[in-house]
């Protein structure tokens, strides 16, 4: 009997010590960041997670990897289970629907004001909605015309097109064709299957038509302006003068059989990472102006933190920390996104690393940031681009004039702003 207590007595003791080292367990601040970082980018992320780990034992960050094309609809969903991450690191398109649905927690008055001024300006705009700042912005991506220097020098000209014009010009007189009348070498290239692709270079050339997408309140669509359909009807030429094709892709621009697109900055490490020394044939120039001057259009990611999280202050002291900058090194975000060839937003980032963005790559995308302008914040940002990819891609292929594809695009965008302005 004596033996069966001791026995009796050590299991409650390790009971005891379990529940305690539970209770331990559980005290620890659990904090889960969403992103859109896959294999060979959140590895450049996640050291920055140990290090803020090893300075604060007491707090378990949780890296939790979403596909960009689910990770709005993903995140809604999981949060409407009530399993929604801590923090989210946002396309700036999606931040209106979120917010609007309650979704964003405000950031601190110190947060808003850091933002506010050390940042990009166009950055700035893309996370303010109503005046507020709801996060922290990390990558900036804006859209300039990359080129094959080689492929013009062979057709006979030194420099970039200056107009839409000669970008007809030069794109004519690089194209090649085979017997059977398929394009083998394209002056120019447009992608079909992705939203932003097809969309960006677009407004783009509304802008500098001097277009805008929207009235001033967002009761209205007005890309279907004479700006708009002028800019519609730019693209459109590379088509019609045999330029490009549907079945020609921006994906096979490093193949050099492509002298010309629009694109942003992140394409950088894929055309280095595929073309290996051919990689000093591409250039990159501002995109032919039109009546208003340069412009570009711009988006950006930003860090947010959920407004329902129970780790809301410690979400953003994490995030203080990642996006602070240190003396002359810029922030540890800032590190992550120069590794990648990305352009940080944070200004002290962009001066902390004028080797790494001066290449003849990336330098024209970072001096583009002066006249670069942000996607407009709108409800429901994400199905208005769909509409308007759809209806682009039917001018591109020729089953309507670019008059008739945005006039339909502007009665279905003015149905989806009637419900919500």
């Amino acid at each position: 009997m004596r033996r069966l207590g001791r026995w009796v007595a050590v299991a409650l003791a390790a009971a005891w010590l379990a529940g305690s080292f539970g209770v331990l367990a559980e005290a620890k601040t659990r904090i889960v960041v969403a992103a859109h970082y896959g294999q060979g980018q959140k590895d450049f992320l996640l050291p920055y997670f140990d290090e803020y780990m090893k300075l604060h034992p007491d707090v378990e960050l949780v890296y939790q990897e979403l596909t960009f094309a689910d990770y709005l609809q993903t995140v809604l969903t999981a949060r409407m289970a009530g399993q929604a991450p801590d923090v989210y690191h946002l396309y700036s398109l999606w931040g209106v629907q979120m917010q609007q649905n309650g979704v964003l927690d405000q950031p601190p008055a110190d947060v808003q004001k850091l933002v506010r001024e050390t940042y990009v300006p166009s950055a700035v705009d893309s996370v303010t909605i109503d005046g507020t700042v709801w996060g922290i912005p990390t990558e900036i991506n804006n859209y300039m015309l990359v080129y094959n220097r080689r492929l013009l020098a062979e057709a006979g000209y030194s420099e970039p097109p200056g107009t839409w014009e000669e970008l007809l010009k030069v794109g004519k007189a690089v194209t090649q064709k085979n017997a059977e009348g398929k394009i083998t070498r394209a002056g120019f290239a447009i992608e079909r299957g992705w939203d932003s692709i097809v969309v960006h270079p677009w407004m783009a050339l509304l802008y500098s038509e001097g277009g805008q997408l929207f009235s001033d309140d967002f009761s209205q669509a007005t890309f279907n302006s004479p700006e708009g359909v002028r800019a519609l009807e730019k693209l459109v030429a590379t088509f019609e003068q045999g330029l490009t094709d549907p079945n020609v892709s921006v994906w096979d621009f490093p193949t050099g059989t492509i002298a010309m697109t629009i694109m942003a900055p992140w394409y950088e490490n894929a055309l280095k990472s595929t073309m290996g020394e051919r990689y000093q044939e591409i250039a990159v120039a501002p995109i032919p102006p039109g009546p208003a001057g340069l412009r570009s259009v711009q988006y950006t990611f930003y860090w947010a933190v959920d407004s329902k999280s129970r780790v809301k202050k410690e979400a953003w002291e994490f995030l203080r920390w990642l996006n602070a900058a240190r003396d002359g090194q810029g922030s540890r975000m800032g590190q992550m996104l120069i590794t990648l060839g990305a352009i940080p937003a944070n200004q002290a980032d962009i001066a902390a690393h004028p080797d790494d963005l001066d290449d003849t790559y990336t330098r024209p995308f970072v001096d583009a940031l002066a006249y670069s302008v942000a996607e407009p914040n709108v409800v429901q940002g994400q199905e208005i681009k769909m509409v308007l990819m759809n209806y682009i891609l039917k001018a591109y292929y020729g089953e309507m004039t670019p008059k008739q594809a945005l006039d339909a695009a502007a009665r279905e965008v003015d149905d989806i702003l009637f419900e919500y302005y």
